[in-house]
């Protein structure tokens, strides 16, 4: 017989030991919420490139005592620098110019997806978290949800977050049993899973540090159906990034592949192409250690839960990776799930579905506007820095021009930005409490002035000339 609501914790479990998944659980530490993680791999350090945390993502890190850690082993950006892939430079920030990274206290900061989740695990209670467990089934009841593994085992709990990425295998599970329940020809769009796009290839690597590229630096190139993105880490190796237009492909290309001679033939035509004035992309390539190709998969689904499930990160919102946000998103998505999470059981000892299903909504609500915003930017960011088309090739310059407010617009912290609410804000510099609150609140205003003119300029000119070439 299963304990009372009112004698036992509530207890959730995450699937995915992902940037999201361990984030979650590092703010549900010390909360009274018990919590188990069901990973499939059986390796804690996955390779990666780069990514980059920017001062919403930082700022969650410093309050889960993190970010000291992610500070000593990550390099903080010297200079953005957007190029042209004839090697014509079209605009170079400093860092120090960027007036919102002054104003938020932390710097945008490169560091290795496998170096961040090392501290996420290392710093885990790692003896609730499970590796070579494969979830394949989802069983929802109305007072408990049980994961099935690979292996035969099973867990049950109170809720499952799918914290397993684009091709999630909650998402799947949940989206089975609401066809389930509703009429799987219902026409409402809340009842149909949003299909994944994936009108470019991504082709990420790391190499060797190359003369010319310094620590601190990030390159951004523009070319004919394809864009570079270049970070220089701190130990001069450099993570980059290729996104290629699918018009742009031979025909036959797997969507996931890391066969050497399979991605040199896919990035032979761009070899020649620079990414800084005196280093082309060739260079880049054949100095680096290890390369990958895959589907940029994009979508935002209109429904991250139901009943007992719930999806976080890339399982609800991936998106292109040209912005630097999907890492951030995630961390602000799980400690804004877990803020949701420590107010439903401390306002009622009865964890019941109906209750349950409402916090959620809450949740789901109070993050979309937000993160869909993101997800337009990235959306628009990508397909004008990889475009085939001269007319919208007029917006590469106008952009390269905005870099400076486009940075610092996402980098601001204003009072959306989600945090963890049970634990108390960071103080960077002796800053006081109220002099961060009241940052906050001028970025709002500062923020909602500046966007005004950039974000309509750039979407009515993306948007209109879009359909013109249609």
């Amino acid at each position: 017989m299963s304990e009372p609501n009112s004698r036992r914790p509530f207890h959730v479990i995450i699937v995915g030991a992902s940037i999201a998944g361990l984030t979650l659980a590092h703010c549900l530490s010390n909360t009274g919420i018990e919590f188990t993680i069901l990973e499939a791999r059986s390796d804690t350090y996955p390779d990666g490139a780069g990514l980059v945390i920017l001062p919403n993502g930082a700022r969650i890190l410093d309050q889960l005592g993190l970010y000291q850690d992610v500070l000593d082993q990550g390099q903080c950006m010297v200079s953005h620098s957007t190029w042209l892939g004839t090697g014509h430079l079209l605009r170079r920030v400093d860092a120090g110019r960027i007036r919102y990274l002054r104003r938020t206290d932390y710097p945008v900061l490169i560091i290795s997806r496998r170096t961040l989740l090392g501290i996420l695990y290392t710093r885990l209670q790692r003896s609730l978290l499970f590796f070579n467990r494969r979830v394949v089934r989802v069983v929802s009841s109305p007072d408990k949800v049980t994961v099935h593994s690979a292996d035969g085992l099973s867990v049950s709990g109170d809720l499952v977050v799918g914290a397993d990425g684009v091709h999630s295998t909650v998402r799947k599970q949940m989206w089975h049993h609401i066809r389930k329940v509703h009429d799987a020809n219902s026409s409402s769009r809340w009842l149909i899973e949003v299909p994944l796009t994936d009108s470019f290839a991504g082709i990420f690597g790391v190499a060797q540090s190359i003369p010319g590229l310094d620590r601190g630096d990030i390159h951004r190139t523009y070319g004919h159906g394809w864009s570079t993105l270049l970070m220089v880490g701190a130990d001069c190796r450099v993570s980059w990034f290729m996104s290629i237009s699918r018009i742009m492909m031979p025909g036959l290309v797997p969507r996931h592949t890391s066969d050497r001679a399979c991605v040199s033939r896919i990035v032979e035509p761009f070899l020649e192409k620079h990414v800084t004035s005196n280093v082309t992309f060739g260079e880049v390539f054949n100095r680096s250690d290890s390369c990958i190709m895959v589907s940029l998969e994009e979508g935002f689904q209109n429904r991250w839960s139901w009943s007992r499930f719930v999806g976080i990160g890339d399982a609800v919102h991936k998106m292109a990776p040209n912005i630097a946000e999907g890492a951030n998103c995630a961390i602000e998505s799980a400690a804004s799930l877990a803020n949701h999470l420590v107010s439903f059981v401390n306002g009622s000892p009865l964890y019941t579905e109906d209750r349950l299903i409402s916090m959620l909504k809450a949740w789901e609500d109070s993050r979309k506007r937000r993160t869909r915003g993101l997800f337009i930017i990235s959306q628009c960011a990508i397909r004008i820095e990889a475009t085939t088309s001269w007319v919208l090739k007029l917006l590469q310059a106008f952009l390269a021009q905005c870099h400076e407010t486009g940075i610092g617009l996402l980098t601001s912290i204003t009072s959306r930005t989600a945090r963890v609410d049970h634990l108390p804000l960071p103080l960077p510099q002796q800053s006081s409490a109220h002099q961060l609150l009241n940052k906050e609140h001028e970025n709002v205003w500062s923020m909602q002035l500046s966007l005004l003119s950039l974000a309509t300029a750039t979407s009515l000119m993306f948007y209109v000339l879009h359909a013109l070439l249609l």
